[in-house]
């Protein structure tokens, strides 16, 4: 089983095989040669603008993970789970 971490429904079209054969095209899906060109929205803009701070941010907060770690250790770690299952649904439904 391969593992892809792209979500979206062209995953498979994208995500790279072990035999590396190229991706045909689907026969009810033609491509144009040239795609016409297109305005670019202002918030695709500020993303692009954005986009090499945010790759500077790290993935995780160090200082939260020490805290988390500590309190874990000292046994003060509290976990509201009513909380916890009302987000939860809140996210996924």
């Amino acid at each position: 089983m391969e593992i892809s971490k792209l979500n979206s429904t062209i995953h498979t079209e994208l995500a790279t095989s072990k035999n590396k054969t190229p991706v045909t095209q689907v026969a009810d899906a033609p491509v144009p040669a040239m795609l016409p060109q297109q305005e670019v929205s202002d918030d695709c803009r500020l993303i692009e603008a954005a986009q090499p701070q945010l790759e500077q941010l790290p993935d995780f907060d160090l200082s939260k993970v020490a805290q988390v770690r500590q309190s874990l250790i000292d046994g003060s770690f509290k976990l509201d789970l009513e909380q916890l299952a009302e987000t939860m649904v809140q996210q996924h439904g």
